[in-house]
């Protein structure tokens, strides 16, 4: 008898190595299933497709039935055998191709499915559940927002299109995905971006359904995006009078949002770093913003220079009062929810456009390409016409690189003075 010890270091029979992985019967299998386009999960009979028959009278011929996964209804399926001259033989190979054929549908083939993956039988419903549960780990709260928005939107596109709820994860074929960005396209509310906005969620969604083995294919890749002339954001900087304006307004009517335009204006924050800012990330002594990693755009820790003009707006926030860890700009003040003073629960950045839209535009008389984000453009193209060098700018903006702030240049309405004392003509003026 081969005692323990002899059996772990007697050489392996079937050509392995000691120690080699093996991978498991449940990916072997599932992987054996995609390469052979065939479920995973055992079909059932009556159910999920009905068994192959021999028809025999004037035409011979074998029928069957499988579920189609899109539609959910039983499409027929049938091969003749009159070619066959004798009978016999003609019998025997058609009974052949019966057997044949039940194999294959007993182990999960679907002729009306092109690519199947090992989940695709999984319920799509229950495949978008899934999604908004594994996102809702990782993905912040306005992204968290948008995805249950599309999600709801794409669940009430389908039921009004009769779509059982009983429909495999794989049902979304491109002819199904290209009606459905068709039916948003012909919403009157929807514009070439917010068209495009959708069409990268759906790619987004289906390319993790790809990663998940509940489909084969992204069947929104050969949907083509609006171009960018039509998806150009309407938005323009503010003149010194319509500046003058607002500041008056908000002076007046509300103070804390001032702050918040200012805050955009002169320190180049983005409305999610706003509603994100903590009474101890301003230091009115030192003159200094500070934008936690967390919550920046890149991901980076920054500071932002708070301009003297300013800081004696900025202490109406009265910050040394307030708890270091209250959000600066909150809701939870006073049964109000535009004072936007410090308080423990943190606002949607949607609110800042939202009193935008309803106070702040009406009472100044600002057009639709005048927005609340308009303000750091617009303070970015100032201080490059102030002459202020180029790379204080970038810092101050937080932008990647020189160029991106160079940008900006372009929207200078004046002419430089260099370049207007250029002469490159091959001849002198009195040759013109």
């Amino acid at each position: 008898m081969l005692d323990i010890n002899e059996l772990a270091d007697s050489p392996l029979k079937n050509g392995a190595q000691p120690g080699q992985q093996f991978p498991s019967l449940y990916d072997t299998l599932g992987a054996l299933c995609k390469e052979k386009k065939m479920s995973f999960l055992k079909p059932t009979p009556f159910v999920d497709y009905v068994p192959a028959r021999l028809s025999e009278g004037k035409e011979w011929v074998v029928v069957w039935y499988v579920k189609d996964p899109v539609t959910n209804k039983m499409v027929r399926y049938r091969k003749k055998f009159n070619r066959i001259k004798q009978q016999t033989k003609r019998r025997a190979s058609a009974r052949a191709f019966v057997n044949t054929i039940n194999e294959r549908l007993a182990l999960g083939w679907n002729p009306a499915v092109t690519s199947i993956a090992p989940r695709a039988t999984t319920k799509l419903l229950d495949a978008l559940d899934l999604f908004l549960k594994v996102k809702a780990k990782e993905a912040e709260e306005n992204s968290m927002r948008s995805y249950r928005s599309y999600i709801s939107t794409f669940k009430t596109w389908l039921k009004n299109k009769d779509i059982s709820e009983d429909a495999y994860a794989c049902a979304i074929t491109y002819e199904v995905a290209r009606e459905l960005m068709d039916d948003v396209e012909a919403r009157k509310d929807i514009s070439p971006r917010t068209y495009n906005n959708y069409l990268i969620f759906f790619r987004l969604l289906f390319n993790w359904m790809i990663d998940h083995d509940f489909i084969s294919d992204n069947p929104f890749d050969r949907i083509k995006r609006k171009p960018k002339k039509l998806t150009k954001k309407k938005r323009r900087i503010f003149t010194d009078r319509e500046l003058n304006t607002l500041f008056e307004f908000l002076g007046k009517n509300n103070p804390n949002y001032l702050c918040m335009a200012l805050l955009c204006y002169c320190c180049f924050l983005r409305p999610k770093e706003i509603v994100s800012l903590r009474c101890n990330d301003i230091d009115l002594v030192k003159q200094v913003v500070h934008i936690r990693s967390e919550i920046a755009k890149n991901d980076n820790d920054s500071f932002r220079t708070i301009p003297d003009v300013i800081v004696p707006i900025l202490r109406i926030l009265n910050l040394s009062n307030s708890n270091g860890w209250l959000y600066l700009f909150s809701d939870s003040c006073d049964g109000s929810s535009y004072k936007f003073c410090p308080g423990k629960s943190q606002i949607c950045s949607r609110k800042i456009a939202k009193y935008w839209d309803t106070y702040v535009r009406p009472a100044c008389g600002f057009d639709q390409d005048l927005q609340f984000y308009g303000l750091k453009d617009s303070g970015v193209t100032k201080m490059l016409t102030k002459k202020i060098p180029i790379n204080l700018v970038q810092k101050q903006a937080d932008h990647s690189s020189v160029a991106m702030t160079a940008i900006y240049v372009g929207d200078l309405p004046e002419a430089n003075t260099e370049l207007k004392k250029v002469n490159i003509l091959p001849f002198g003026n009195e040759a013109i």
